[in-house]
């Protein structure tokens, strides 16, 4: 890999870093915030190569404008499932793509700004995720709240009411598994005690021995799992 500046007819100088392992199309996508990552087939030509450059100019310099400015406004990195992931702006993505390895692919095509598509994906998944496994400790503990839902809280990470069921905070899908069950398990031991008595705590424990290390994860990354929040 060689990393490369092509300059605009305005002047406008973007740095590219060129590979070529591209199999028929060449693909520009964003590397960091001063550099664009540009995948071009073997038998390209860098002839061939500036002459596609001026032919896209307009899309090209869009996307390097685009990804400084983005860039500067989205966390280091997003929490999912307790792992922390880089992230990489893709001028031709239409939606939010996720993977072991590469971390977040964020659309710049999409009509929402990026952190805006990535907080809707996260939240999908904690819909589905995150019920999911109040559901089986709800089922574990023979305790059946009213309802459940996710929330928007900013100041708790689960609440529980008799009448209205439990809801747990959509943020929580970037805690690791622990964390999570804890708080389900939280909860649900609301139901049948209001108050954090001995009584309470001695039921939380029957059924999770991470109490103590959930609570310190939390207390430790929990204002991280709100990053997306400060993005304006």
């Amino acid at each position: 890999m060689s990393v490369f500046i092509y300059t605009t007819a305005d002047g406008c100088a973007i740095r590219l870093k060129l590979r070529r392992t591209a199999r028929k199309n060449i693909i520009v996508r964003t590397a960091s915030r001063d550099l664009l990552d540009i995948n071009v087939p073997p038998f390209v030509s860098m002839k061939s190569l500036y002459q596609w450059l001026s032919a896209h100019e307009p899309s090209i310099k869009k996307l390097w404008q685009q990804a400084v400015q983005i860039s500067t406004a989205l966390p280091a990195y997003i929490w999912f499932r307790g792992q922390t992931y880089s992230y990489t702006l893709v001028a031709v993505l239409t939606r939010v793509q996720w993977h072991a390895q590469q971390g977040f692919l964020l659309p710049l095509a999409a009509a929402q700004l990026p952190h805006e598509a990535l907080s809707a994906w996260l939240k999908q998944y904690a819909q589905i995720e995150l019920l999911s496994r109040l559901q089986y400790w709800a089922q574990i503990m023979q305790l059946q709240p009213a309802a459940i839902a996710l929330s928007q809280a900013r100041t708790f990470w689960g609440v529980c009411r008799r009448r209205t069921g439990i809801r747990l905070n959509w943020r929580l899908i970037g805690a690791p598994a622990f964390v999570v069950d804890y708080v389900c398990i939280h909860e649900l031991c609301h139901l049948r005690h209001a108050n954090h008595g001995k009584a309470f705590w001695a039921m939380v424990a029957e059924y999770t021995a991470d109490t103590v290390n959930a609570r310190l994860w939390l207390k430790q990354h929990g204002t991280e799992l709100f990053a997306l929040d400060k993005v304006s």
